[in-house]
């Protein structure tokens, strides 16, 4: 039998050649699919993904974007692009060739790179240097210059959905670094990103402990990997009655000392010390003490002339002196509603709710005023007050914030 004939390397070439004057005739006068199809190749020559790089239609310069193997001068000048999906695209591309940049071999193209990722760092549009952010949040080693002028800057961002992936994610983020956006954030959800963070040091959750934000806390406290120091918590509970975002990341916490489970006990809400008394870590004298005063809790909502709970004189005095669980349990037993609700209402920030509340139990608007301020915590400025002691809202208004919370049942 005969041999088949192997083919001539020429034959391959002219082949080639032909493959490559279709491909460029495509790139030349082929439609818009037809010219994305072809920037969507991995198999293309350089030169031909430089050419659509360049393309007047930016459907096709997005996709030339988003390709792997575009070269790196040509995502540079991508990068530059009037149309911000194109750029959106190039930024998304990118965060993956950050890691690379230190086994650069050429010192041009490694400097490309840098250059490009600092420009998309300080994009004027909100959406690439938030694609960047994202891109780039989970690598794990980079250059120096590429933490400082790329890093860094998102995480200094005035823009949360800019600043918060790094800052809640990247780990090439130093612990003074993160102190620093601490002490002086960019951006109101700033600390709370840090707060976050998988393990965030001691060093950091100190510097969050003390940073006034009660959002950021509250989140911290909810972080079971945050290392938080014993001495520290100690605080964060000694300021806990007027922080009710607080109570429930707080008794929710592995490793509690008795003295500080017995701490919380007394004030958080009746349900919360229920929690507590079904932790698996509590040592025999705190869960007796725990039974004491969940008992005691009982008695003094249940034992109500029919059910009614205290009477206004007495909430008031209990509302003056921060006894936060008696005034829940009460208004429960007023309202019919369970404590959770109650004390969700409390902590809402929500002063037509709270006044709704007080309306509900069959209290004055002088009680209300008192509720807001005192257990509620709402600032002056933001407060209801009464017009000539009558309630400022109508019924219809106060039923509609109740239903907002007990599930549209108030009538």
């Amino acid at each position: 039998m005969t041999k088949p004939t192997p083919r001539r390397r020429s034959d391959d070439q002219t082949s080639d050649k032909q493959t490559l004057a279709q491909a460029m005739e495509i790139a030349r006068t082929g439609s818009t699919p037809q010219r994305c199809a072809l920037a969507a190749r991995t198999d293309v020559p350089p030169e031909l993904l430089f050419f659509l790089a360049e393309d007047t239609d930016p459907a096709v310069r997005r996709v030339v974007a988003a390709n792997i193997n575009t070269p790196r001068q040509a995502d540079d000048f991508l990068a530059q692009d009037d149309d911000e999906a194109v750029r959106c695209a190039v930024a998304e591309k990118i965060g993956v060739l950050a890691p690379e940049v230190v086994d650069e071999r050429r010192g041009a193209q490694r400097q490309l790179t840098i250059n490009m990722l600092e420009a998309l760092a300080l994009d004027a549009a909100v959406k690439v240097r938030a694609r960047l952010a994202e891109s780039i949040k989970d690598v794990d080693s980079a250059p120096p210059e590429v933490v400082t002028g790329v890093i860094e800057v998102l995480a200094r961002d005035a823009a949360i959905e800019v600043a918060g992936p790094v800052l809640e994610h990247s780990s090439l983020l130093s612990d003074d670094f993160l102190v620093e956006i601490i002490s002086a954030p960019s951006h109101s959800g700033s600390v709370s990103a840090i707060s976050r963070r998988q393990g965030v040091s001691s060093k950091v959750t100190d510097a969050i402990a003390t940073s006034g934000d009660d959002a950021a806390i509250a989140v911290l406290l909810g972080n079971e990997s945050a290392q938080i120091r014993e001495e520290t918590l100690d605080r964060l509970i000694e300021g806990a009655p007027s922080k009710p975002s607080w109570h429930a990341p707080l008794v929710a916490r592995p490793k509690l000392a008795g003295r500080q489970i017995g701490k919380l006990s007394e004030f958080v809400a009746h349900a919360l010390v229920e929690q507590l008394s079904k932790r698996s870590d509590l040592d025999p004298e705190t869960s007796k003490h725990l039974q004491s005063v969940m008992a005691q809790r009982l008695e003094e909502s249940g034992g109500q002339a029919q059910g009614t709970g205290l009477s206004e004189d007495d909430l008031a005095q209990a509302v003056a002196s921060g006894r936060r669980a008696k005034v829940i349990s009460s208004l429960a037993a007023r309202t019919g509603y369970k404590e959770p609700i109650v004390h969700s209402i409390l902590n809402s920030g929500s002063a037509k709710a709270v006044t709704a509340l007080s309306w509900k139990a069959g209290l004055s608007m002088g009680f209300a005023e008192q509720l807001q301020q005192r257990l509620a915590y709402i600032a002056d400025r933001d407060m209801l007050r009464g017009q000539r002691g009558s309630y400022p809202i109508s019924e219809e208004d106060m039923l509609w914030q109740l239903g907002m919370f007990d599930g549209g049942q108030t009538g």
